[in-house]
């Protein structure tokens, strides 16, 4: 079982393209997460994979906590693939400890996080993604051969890219207040579907962050097809980014 989370689709098209290749099923870790924990346990003989994106050099939250229930026999092979705009910092070393794999690797994929960023260009977007093809196509192999395995661009400054900008992010950079719809939106309440947290719910036909932390996936941001979303002044500038089905 291949279990994944995704904010706008990049690391569900790798989830899904290593479980076409190797035969696998790819799970979305979110939906399982929404009634409370639930143990996953991996038998002698069986494979999990975790597919996250990077967030400031650190898996998301929401899959740290996921990792606390799944429990790997011994003979289980494990395998972790996180998807970055670059670098990855030091974020699959920190998931050692809470998810015991042997083999990871880090994927380059197109920028999502306008909230810093621009998008890449279309160019770039394409040789990222024409990339990051062939190296699904590695990994699946080496995944199918149960190899021990670490492919992992960590970047300059990883160490303390991870242990000071990211505890900075989860302090102070995932408060929803900035959030806002202007007067585009169209009232279509697809922010409040893909948010993988229920932190969005649709309130005289505007969307309505009712929680005050999220995990900062930009799905729904990225995702609005009215660019109605905005994150305080510095995003009606930006392009916006999603992974589409036939990408």
């Amino acid at each position: 079982m291949i279990y994944y989370f995704s904010g706008t689709g990049n690391s569900e098209w790798v989830a899904k393209g290593l479980a076409q290749r190797t035969g696998d099923t790819a799970v979305n870790l979110a939906a399982l997460v929404k009634d409370g924990p639930a143990e996953t346990r991996i038998g002698a003989g069986e494979t999990i994979g975790l597919v996250f994106p990077v967030y400031s050099w650190g898996a998301p939250q929401i899959v740290e906590e996921f990792c606390k229930t799944i429990f790997l026999e011994r003979g289980a092979y494990a395998y972790a693939v996180c998807t970055c705009g670059d670098d990855a910092g030091r974020a699959m070393q920190r998931l050692k400890r809470r998810f015991a794999y042997q083999s990871a690797w880090s994927i380059a994929m197109p920028n999502n996080y306008i909230i810093g960023f621009d998008v890449d260009s279309p160019a770039l977007e394409r040789e990222k993604i024409a990339q990051a093809r062939e190296r699904l196509d590695a990994i699946a192999k080496d995944v199918l051969s149960n190899k021990s395995v670490f492919q992992v661009h960590g970047g300059a400054g990883a160490g303390l890219k991870t242990a000071l900008i990211r505890p900075l992010f989860n302090a102070f950079a995932r408060g929803t207040a900035n959030f806002s719809a202007d007067a585009a939106c169209n009232a279509c309440g697809l922010c409040a579907r893909v948010c993988p947290i229920g932190a969005i719910e649709m309130h005289a036909g505007k969307p309505a962050w009712i929680k005050t932390r999220c995990t900062m996936c930009t799905g729904c941001i990225n995702r609005c097809p009215m660019r109605a979303i905005q994150y305080g002044e510095g995003t009606k500038k930006s392009g916006r980014y999603y992974m589409k089905a036939e990408s």
